[in-house]
């Protein structure tokens, strides 16, 4: 069991049990296993590849091999699948303390059920966790929960790591009120560095939920940091593996030109990363190299940890009966009518998308919505209702199965026509990209060519009344993280997009609380989208 107290002057000393007497060495060599962005994905993806187990296997490999290692996680343990539904946290507890974790940060989606739910996830833990731009001493729950940095003992050498999260997590999460999120990321980390560095900790890694353009900003910004353990922008960083967005590491000269290894393993533990750090006598890391490794289908499982996610699971089946409220319509969500035309159920999860985030506009693709509820081929009775009908948490994961997350970002209106020219470009092959839509009505014309069938876009405001769009001007627009990539063809979300946001919460939980919160719901097709083919 690992042991961990206060260290008055500043954070929390952590001691690694059965750790070698300090070496009067030259040189330090250190690996740094990292994940982030989990998302309560403890089991494997569609593909078999990832998952908690498999993790697990490749950390005690690495660790069997010897050498010194630190197991860091860079934030978002929350939110993403049933796992964290049913146990709010308490199933990463559980993974994370039998992989045995050395640290983390929160991320942004760790706030998102309050503070007491935090506060029993990180008394759960047998860790660090740190975070230094959050002021979290107003809260009953949190004070004294979560110091800025914690100083690790590892083989005699101290490390120090230091927490941050995005500041944006008041807008796009649910903290408590009495908590204060600095933005000025750069003051609060080297702020944090001199203090240890005072301390005599000359081995620094920033473990921060920010992203990767911010950790760049930080780096450059900054003297006396060593290593980012980043996360939040999900991006996969690799030397080996296509679908990366740069190599790993990257690297930042700092302002003193010394460089800053920037590092970070994609999303929903599908990959581990690896970072092989050495310092020399005045702690400065000389060499760093290493990769995200792929958690492949090929990897055994560890048992234990297999059998930790086998026994969580277990109730999961049993929660997708939960009623979570009741539909007095038969939700039209078959490819044959969303895919083509207005339908009910595009209605209800695209006004469920605005009122989650707050955006004028909504667009979503027909083919992302994937069955009717109930589900199956309709009969007489499910098309005239004679009393509300149980909607299920199993029929909203039937809807959305991909686990799409809510994205927000802002468009010219110029911009938004172009996306609806490409929603409906392809009709006559009913691709899924057809936009259902929320906030806007607009007048399709099937026979013109493609790209140039709008006729008519116009603005739906709170009371209902209707302005022509402005090109010129900008909206905010919520939508998925698969269309906001450009998927479907919505290149110029992907293209275009100003201060997107692609790391809301999962579709299903946004409708499932919508359910919840309007019951009986009773959507209708309201002539949000009309098609006049010329003759």
């Amino acid at each position: 069991m690992q042991r961990r107290f206060m260290i008055p002057a500043l954070a929390l000393t952590l001691l690694l049990p059965g750790a070698a007497a300090a070496q009067d060495e030259e040189t330090f060599s250190l690996t740094i296993l990292h994940t982030n962005d989990v998302h309560a994905h403890h089991e494997p993806n569609n593909a078999g590849d990832g998952g908690a187990a498999r993790q697990a296997a490749v950390v005690n490999q690495i660790r069997a091999e010897g050498g010194n290692v630190l197991l860091l996680d860079a934030g978002d343990r929350f939110t993403g699948t049933l796992f964290h539904q049913q146990y709010r946290g308490q199933d990463s507890v559980q993974i994370m303390n039998a992989i045995d974790y050395d640290g983390m940060t929160l991320g942004n989606h760790e706030f998102d059920d309050g503070d007491q739910i935090l506060a029993e996830f990180i008394d759960g833990v047998e860790f660090p966790v740190v975070t230094a731009n959050v002021d979290f001493s107003a809260s009953p729950e949190l004070a004294g929960k979560v110091p800025p940095s914690a100083i690790l003992d590892v083989a005699g050498e101290q490390v120090g790591i230091i927490g941050l999260v995005t500041a944006d997590t008041p807008v796009i999460s649910s903290p408590g009120e009495g908590l204060v999120f600095d933005s000025d990321l750069v003051s609060v980390t080297q702020a944090v560095v001199d203090e240890l560095t005072e301390q005599g900790v000359d081995k620094i890694v920033l473990v921060t939920h920010v992203g990767l353009d911010k950790d760049q900003e930080i780096a450059a910004g900054t003297r006396g940091v060593d290593l980012i353990v980043g996360g939040h922008s999900h991006s996969l960083l690799s030397n080996t593996y296509q679908a990366s967005v740069a190599e790993y590491p990257v690297v930042v000269n700092d302002l003193d030109g010394a460089p800053v290894s920037i590092v970070q393993a994609g999303e929903y533990d599908q990959y581990l990363g690896r970072v092989d750090v050495t310092f020399d006598a005045a702690g400065v890391a000389t060499d760093v190299a290493g990769d995200t490794i792929l958690l492949s289908r090929f990897i055994t499982p560890d048992p234990t940890v297999e059998g930790i996610v086998t026994t969580l699971a277990a109730p999961i089946e049993e929660l997708k009966q939960t009623p979570v409220g009741e539909s007095s319509v038969f939700l039209v969500g078959d490819r044959v009518v969303c895919r083509v035309q207005e339908c009910n159920l595009g209605n209800l999860v695209t006004d469920a998308m605005r009122a989650e985030t707050g955006a004028q506009i909504a667009i979503t693709n027909g083919g992302g919505i994937r069955s009717n509820v109930p589900v199956g081929e309709p009969t007489p009775a499910d098309l005239a209702l004679a009393a509300p009908m149980i909607v299920t948490l199993g029929d909203v994961l039937t809807v959305f199965p991909f686990g799409n997350l809510v994205s927000e970002f802002q468009l010219t209106g110029a911009d938004v026509v172009a996306a609806l020219e490409n929603g409906v470009s392809l009709v006559e092959e009913g691709a899924g990209r057809f936009p259902q839509v929320s906030g806007i009505r607009y007048v399709w014309d099937g026979s013109k060519p493609a790209g140039s069938r709008i006729v008519s876009v116009e603005v739906v405001g709170d009371d209902g009344t209707a302005t022509p769009i402005d090109p010129a001007d900008t909206y905010s627009l919520v939508s998925n993280d698969f269309m906001r990539l450009g998927g479907d063809g919505y290149e110029v979300f992907a293209t275009n997009a100003i201060d997107p946001y692609d790391f809301g919460k999962p579709l299903d939980q946004v409708l499932q609380e919508y359910i919840e919160a309007n019951s009986p719901i009773a959507p209708a097709v309201e002539d949000r989208i009309t098609r006049v083919d010329a003759e």
